[in-house]
């Protein structure tokens, strides 16, 4: 067996080895498979060194939201940001489009980081059986994300199982997007089998990994039923979506810690990440030394101001990166809680030391600078610099919530599902009586407001064969080149000729 080496770097307070256990992980410096993976520690160590690529920079924390809010109705580039973000808005993107590379990159980085868990635990000797599982489980549900990223992506992508420990084996062809999600399914069909349901901050458990399922199988079924692009080897989408509805019951209706929080705001309050929805999410802390320790993402959102927003929080300005678009912002009801308590639309000026508030400012949809933002990423916390402790959602509750009920489709299962979300939000029931068509587009709708900003619409949009209806037809985008996948980046394609 040929040595390899990797770093196992330090993961500062953003994750637990214990449920609701602070994590102090100790940094190693390069070490073989010879000398490693022989404790219990080892294993942990290395599980934790596969979760520290979800909240960098150019993962969760950052770019993968770039990626996947810019193309939709929900955020455009504001005025003077990069040509690259520009074109990602106007749905132009070229492989040579810089936001591609760490798209592609660090879900692969991910993988291989999982490949050394699962090869590697399984011969540890010292370590009790229940321990193992479970990391392994939590490494193989690691892997099925990453893959279930890239493949919504990118379509077709090579497709790898073990450690890469050779340059010759990052020359891989694409495989399928049938063999992709074979995989994706096998992994979490196993991981099922053997985690448990202890709450660890930061990373996924049973219950989490039950949910990803199920949004794997949803999506085989709506792709296949609309006939979205690369689908066409799903035989059966009533299969997919009985069985989308079988793994996101156990969620819903499991006897499990999670269930909806009553308060919107509560879900983000970055002291609550603990809450009842929060079924994985990349995490952060404002104390970490280099950002992915800590994030930045919700200056993304925020006006380059200094103000404070209606709770009296502090915020020492942002980036205002993003505009809140006409399109979702004006979609919502006006009574809809998602808008009114998660969209602020009125800030304050600093005020005096004390923390009293200024005069107010009203931010308008139709500002061409300064307009309404999300606050789902922020931080009550956040006093000075540009350290935040926002974690970003990778799996909520209220997400599998409405799988569940876009599976079960116009019955009485799908409507009770559907109007639990609609009820928080203040809203009434969805009308009875739709058709199947009706009830599935008004659930994917419902997850726009649900999921808005969160990374989510661009593949709801996708896997529904709307990308030309809402975007285009809709919301007046122009659309060139590929809607569905982007292309894979050049840069990687120079590099392996067998793509």
């Amino acid at each position: 067996m040929k040595k390899y080496k990797y770093i196992i770097m330090a993961l500062a307070t953003t994750l637990t080895l214990g449920c609701k256990k602070q994590l102090e992980e100790k940094p190693y410096g390069f070490l073989s498979t010879t000398n490693f993976y022989k404790t219990e520690a080892d294993a942990n160590s290395a599980l934790i060194y596969a979760y520290s690529i979800l909240p960098d920079l150019d993962y969760y924390s950052r770019n993968f939201i770039v990626l996947t809010e810019l193309p939709t109705e929900d955020v455009a580039a504001a005025s003077g940001k990069s040509a690259d973000e520009m074109l990602l808005d106007q749905l132009s993107v070229t492989a040579t489009n810089g936001i591609l590379a760490p798209a592609y990159q660090f879900p692969y980085v991910g993988i291989n980081r999982a490949n050394l868990v699962i090869k590697y635990v399984p011969n540890i000797t010292a370590i009790a059986a229940a321990s193992k599982n479970e990391i392994l489980g939590e490494a193989l549900t690691l892997r099925a994300l990453h893959y279930f990223n890239l493949v919504r992506l990118f379509g077709a992508v090579p497709l790898h199982t073990d450690p890469v420990d050779d340059i010759s084996q990052t020359n891989l062809k694409k495989s399928p997007m049938k063999d992709i999600y074979d995989q994706i399914i096998a992994d979490l069909t196993k991981a099922t089998g053997i985690m448990d349901q202890t709450v660890r901050m930061g990373r996924v458990n049973q219950v989490g990994a039950w949910g990803l399922l199920s949004k794997v199988y949803l999506t085989l079924a709506s792709a296949k039923a609309s006939g979205s692009p690369g689908y066409d080897f799903v035989t059966s989408a009533d299969d997919m979506y009985t069985n989308a509805k079988t793994w996101a019951d156990k969620v819903v209706n499991g006897q499990t810690v999670y269930g909806l929080d009553p308060n919107l705001v509560a879900i983000y309050d970055v002291n609550k990440k603990l809450g009842p929805e929060h079924l994985f999410d990349a995490s952060v802390d404002r104390l970490g030394v280099d950002e992915g320790q800590y994030s930045k993402l919700p200056l993304f959102f925020m006006p380059n101001l200094n103000f404070r927003l209606p709770n009296g929080t502090y915020v020492p300005g942002g980036f205002n990166e993003f505009l809140t678009e006409p399109g979702i912002y004006n979609s919502f009801d006006a009574a809809d809680k998602r808008k009114t308590q998660l969209i602020i639309s009125i800030i304050y000026d600093v005020g005096d030391a004390g923390g009293n508030k200024g005069p107010t400012q009203i931010l308008s949809i139709t500002d061409s600078y300064y307009r309404p933002f999300s606050n789902k990423f922020n931080d009550s916390g956040w006093q000075t610099g540009q350290q935040t402790s926002a974690n970003t959602p990778i799996l909520r509750f209220s997400d599998v919530l409405l799988v569940y009920a876009e599976a079960a489709g116009p019955t009485t299962d799908g409507y009770a599902a559907v109007n639990r979300i609609r009820a928080r939000a203040g809203l009434g029931n969805l009308p009875p009586g739709l058709s199947v068509t009706q009830f599935r587009d008004a659930v994917i709708q419902e997850r726009s407001w649900e999921l808005s900003f969160e990374g989510n619409r661009l593949f709801d949009l996708r896997r529904s064969h709307k990308m030309e209806s809402v975007l285009k037809d809709t919301y007046g985008k122009t659309i060139s080149g590929d809607p569905y996948y982007f292309p894979i980046p050049q840069a990687e394609v120079n590099k392996n000729p067998n793509l």
